[in-house]
């Protein structure tokens, strides 16, 4: 007996067959057979069928995995609103640099990021596939495109006997790749977390590395697993891939992988950056910018160890108590073995849950905002199959600690989302005709009240505020992270858009190119016009904007437009004002409202 999926509003069928020996699936004449042989899972393709055999569909990961993904499509396929939460317009950065990727500009070369340009790309091509998608939502769900082959690898792998190991990697992957939210809290009321999204991106392809590592056996198969993992990492962070460094070269040493499958790994992982760079030389173009960001940053490597001690003390406390334990345990056991029964030492238990956690403190010292040391999952569910032959005291005291370790963060992250989840429907959602896919967003009714006043309060009061800002003074200590704000930034927008549509149609003038002195700059998406280029996207003139250069110089006096908020003054404003100043001279100033200047480029006014 089958089970037959389908509507109007789904564009396709899933007809779901259980069989004595296995199941199916069909979608509209694409057959899809689980099965497994004596070799583990694996696809094997007839025509239009894919034959996999023995498996009651309900047990299979690998089903569950598949099915997730059909979901997730098809909540991108509506359009759907959430909560806006702390610092959400990080996520506008992703429609900047999507625009500019489809008016032909390449990452690092035609523009600088803050972190490599995977990300940027895997959205863009999200956006052209779910043009109505929530865009959070298709920002934080499109690493999936990546991880999701890499974790059917790792699936695929595992005997049909270990579908238990196969959900313990499963279910923590779902959730830190769907739910859109961090561990830690900066802001009390509910919303999703629209920033640290590249960093909670590179924090699950490493989680899938480590998978990978401790339940992929050591062949070609894992090479070219490697390869892919690592590969991704290098162009979604650097930090990510040093990172990942680290743990591939505690699996070598452990006798994981053999240097053999090593070299394929590294041979492979070369070829393809090495095409990307004859390409269009993006990879010299991103180290260029690692630099530069590097020697921007350096004063603030010290302090932040100590914020992620003091952050994470919470998982760092237990799992350094848990490495002693293991250690001390390993010892002890080492007197009763003989030494051909004795693990490698890099393959203790102890050591590799150190290294996990020395690479998981390193990691978040680049990060705001994460969800942290999730790819300690692994390595826990490999110690825990390791200790099922240890003493029943043994076990308990380490299902204890792995649980300090664990179920935390995973907590956080799936009550953070939740919570929004279910406030949503007591929520409003903003006028915002004039920004497409950024309006679909909802606040509590009182904060969209207090956004709506500020549109009054801040012109009244700027000097105020402009008195604060050069003192290197916010409004507020966390303005960027209260909700309020966010949403008078999207109310904001909203008339300035409107506003500059009836400038153009008043003078009969298109602005072809637009820049904005501000982080964020979805402008240019909004109106599909083109960016400036050599220009930082998600421009924080005290971490990631260098001086300016002759190259950014000439591009934005060559910008028609350059938009200059107002509402209010802050200290990153007035940066980008002092950085940017040389390059607009002898402007003409059109105020399109008391929030917005628009800074036009000489001779376009007849």
């Amino acid at each position: 007996m089958g089970v037959l999926i389908s509507g109007s509003l789904l564009p396709f069928e899933i007809e779901l067959n259980p069989t004595a020996s296995g199941c199916f699936c069909s979608f509209k004449g694409l057959r899809l057979v689980f099965a497994h042989d004596a070799w583990g899972w694996g696809f094997m393709f007839f025509g239009k069928s894919f034959k996999i055999a023995r498996a009651p569909l309900l047990s299979a990961p690998m089903f569950w995995l598949a099915f997730t993904l059909i979901l997730l499509v098809v909540l991108l396929s509506f359009r759907l609103n959430v909560p806006i939460g702390p610092m959400y317009w990080d996520s506008y950065i992703y429609f900047d640099a999507a625009q500019r990727i489809r008016t032909g500009q390449v990452p690092n070369v035609d523009f600088s990021t803050p972190v490599g340009p995977l990300g940027y790309y895997l959205f863009a091509w999200g956006q052209s596939l779910f043009p109505k998608a929530q865009p959070l939502l298709l920002v934080q769900w499109s690493i999936l495109i990546v991880a999701a082959p890499l974790m059917f690898g790792v699936l695929a792998e595992l005997h049909p006997r270990n579908r238990t190991t196969g959900f313990l990697i499963l279910v923590p992957f779902l959730v830190f790749a769907i739910f859109p939210a961090n561990t830690q809290s900066f802001y009390p009321y509910p919303g999703l977390d629209g920033f640290g999204i590249y960093n909670r991106h590179t924090s699950l392809l490493l989680y899938v590395l480590m998978c990978g590592l401790m339940f992929m056996r050591d062949s070609a198969k894992l090479a070219l697993f490697c390869a892919a993992t690592m590969s991704a990492l290098l162009l979604m962070k650097i930090t990510g891939f040093l990172a990942g460094g680290l743990f591939g070269l505690t699996a070598l040493l452990a006798g994981r992988i053999s240097i053999r499958h090593v070299l394929l790994a590294a041979a492979v992982a070369s070829a393809a950056l090495s095409v990307l760079e004859l390409h269009n030389g993006i990879i010299g173009a991103y180290v260029r910018d690692i630099a530069t960001l590097v020697a921007l940053n350096e004063g603030a490597l010290l302090p932040r160890f100590l914020t992620v001690i003091s952050l994470k003390l919470d998982v760092i406390l237990p799992a350094s108590i848990l490495v002693l334990l293991l250690f001390w345990n390993e010892q002890r056991q080492s007197g009763a073995q003989a030494s051909s029964e004795q693990p490698h030492f890099f393959d203790r238990s102890s050591v590799w849950l150190a290294v996990g956690l020395i690479g998981s403190v390193f990691l978040e010292t680049q990060n705001t905002g994460s969800q942290e040391f999730i790819f300690l999952w692994p390595v826990l569910i490999m110690i825990f199959r390791r200790v099922q032959l240890r003493s029943q005291n043994f076990k308990i005291a380490f299902l204890t600690l792995a649980a300090f370790c664990s179920i935390p963060t995973f907590a956080k992250v799936a009550h953070t989302t939740l919570r929004a989840v279910a406030v949503a429907p007591t929520y409003v959602q903003p006028s915002l005709p004039e920004l497409k896919n950024l309006g679909q967003v909802l606040t509590r009714p009182d904060f969209l009240q207090r956004a709506e006043l500020f549109q009054s309060h801040y012109p009244q009061n700027n000097a105020a505020y402009e008195a604060l800002a050069k003192q290197g003074q916010l409004p507020s200590w966390q303005l960027y992270s209260e909700i309020d704000f966010q949403v008078f930034w999207l109310l904001s927008a909203n008339q300035m858009v409107t506003d500059l549509k009836s400038f153009e149609t008043r003078t009969n003038i298109r602005l072809q190119s637009i820049m904005t002195l501000d982080f964020v700059n979805p402008f240019a998406w909004i109106l599909d016009r083109d960016a400036t280029r050599h220009i930082q996207i998600g421009a924080d003139p005290f971490r990631t904007v260098p001086v300016l250069s002759e190259e950014t110089k000439a591009a934005v006096e060559a910008t028609d437009g350059v938009m200059r908020p107002k509402c209010p003054t802050t200290t990153n404003r007035l940066a980008l004002q002092k950085i940017y100043l040389e390059a607009l001279q002898d402007r003409t100033v059109i105020a399109l409202n008391p929030c917005w200047d628009l800074l036009l480029r000489p001779g376009l006014l007849p």
